[in-house]
């Protein structure tokens, strides 16, 4: 809220006119206080007024003069005074504004009297008064127009705040929408699979974020899953719109597609045509057959999954180009089929969770996930997740999350899959 005081800007055209309604209400005063002096008929009276209002704004211009000179060359000079030091600068000027009207009543008050009423006598001096009550009558025009001033910008402001509710929950709303659509193209349970343990979660920064993973059934005899995990370039309504709009896009190719690395080449140039030019969504694809006993990978600017088997932490990387998609146009990319053995550990997960940062700005990094990853050999999928959730909320303590965080772990339970 702008600081009640003479000289400070509200809104120039607005400030004015509060000033000028003051000066009005003043020079009706004090007509109305001299009514039982006045006598004559009421065109007289009429005149008499258009003298107190002519007064009034005379002493009044010489105010706002002084105190729009203050704001326009002194005011920069003084902008490192205490606040106070300010305020009674402004004041002061005013205050010379106000003698000055005064002391020009000498002169202005025969001359407009003589103009309207030619042949009466009007007469002013100045200072021919008690200088105290001078003083008052200031202070009482001051302390008028200050809560004027201070009223309308209280109004302004309420209505500037309202519309800021107003607006917040719009936005609110709209927010909720996104992250319903979000929620709803993400599965709500992990899959349940011959041999195999899944689990999966993700948690957006925001109330919608860029991070998307699902579950595929390929076939018909649950044999072929397909696990997709996504992270779009930034946080928000518009990473989520743009998650949403690339799960449409999976829902239509994957099935068609003779590899998940084939299902990124597919989607690359649409994708590319349809986002902003600044974004870009990193993503890979694992398709896990239980039949075979094998999972292919594709990896298009992900964070390489990481295999735990008999004890050791290894990245699983692809050949070929990584690059997110939507980055570039014409990438083929290449998939990685891996034998999978019982007992391996496989862990999906975007970078929100190696990037997670503490109080110090220090990562929480890969190898604090391998090390973590290697103490839950053998505990479920969901287990792990858990485990690997709190250890970055214990890492970062009170540190805002920075990025969203999506983790899919699958493990191989037993021989016979």
């Amino acid at each position: 809220m702008a600081r009640a005081f003479p000289y400070q800007k509200v809104a120039p055209a607005r400030e004015l006119l509060i000033w000028l309604g003051v000066a009005t209400a003043l020079g009706v005063l004090n007509w109305g206080l001299s009514l039982p002096e006045m006598g004559g008929d009421t065109w007289r009276r009429s005149k008499l007024l258009a003298l107190q209002l002519g007064y009034s704004y005379f002493v009044f211009t010489h105010i706002l003069v002084l105190v729009m000179g203050f704001r326009g060359f002194v005011l920069r000079q003084v902008g490192t005074w205490p606040a106070i030091g300010q305020h009674a600068a402004g004041i002061g000027f005013a205050f010379v504004g106000f003698v000055a009207g005064m002391f020009n009543l000498n002169w202005f008050v025969p001359l407009l009297g003589t103009f309207f009423l030619p042949g009466e006598s009007f007469s002013f001096t100045f200072p021919g008064t008690d200088p105290w009550q001078t003083f008052g009558m200031f202070i009482g025009i001051t302390l008028i127009g200050v809560f004027a001033v201070s009223y309308y910008t209280m109004r302004l402001n309420l209505e500037a705040s309202y519309g800021i509710h107003v607006e917040r929950e719009r936005l609110r709303g709209e927010l909720e929408t996104a992250r319903e659509m979000q929620l709803q193209v993400m599965p709500s349970a992990d899959p349940v699979m011959r041999g195999m343990d899944v689990a999966g979660v993700c948690l957006p920064a925001a109330e919608v974020g860029g991070d998307y993973f699902d579950y595929m059934w390929l076939d018909d005899n649950e044999r072929l899953l397909c696990i997709t995990m996504a992270d779009v370039s930034g946080k928000g309504l518009k990473a989520a719109m743009a998650a949403v709009m690339v799960s449409g896009m999976l829902h239509v190719t994957t099935p068609n597609a003779k590899s998940p690395a084939e299902v990124l080449t597919l989607i690359n140039n649409p994708l590319r045509h349809k986002i902003d030019a600044r974004m870009f969504v990193a993503m890979q694809l694992a398709v896990v057959d239980t039949e075979r006993r094998t999972v292919t990978l594709a990896n298009a600017g992900q964070m390489p999954p990481l295999l735990l088997r008999e004890g050791a932490v290894c990245p699983l990387t692809t050949d070929g180009p990584r690059f997110p998609l939507g980055a570039t146009g014409d990438v083929t990319y290449e998939p990685r089929t891996i034998s999978l053995q019982p007992g391996d550990t496989l862990l999906l997960y975007t970078d929100g969770v190696n990037e997670a940062m503490n109080a110090d700005r220090e990562l929480f990094g890969e190898e604090r996930l391998r090390d973590l990853l290697q103490h839950t050999a053998g505990q479920p999928a969901a287990a792990i997740v858990e485990a690997i959730r709190e250890a970055v909320r214990r890492f970062t303590g009170a540190q805002p999350q920075h990025d969203d965080v999506t983790l899919v772990v699958i493990r191989v339970v037993n021989a016979t899959i």
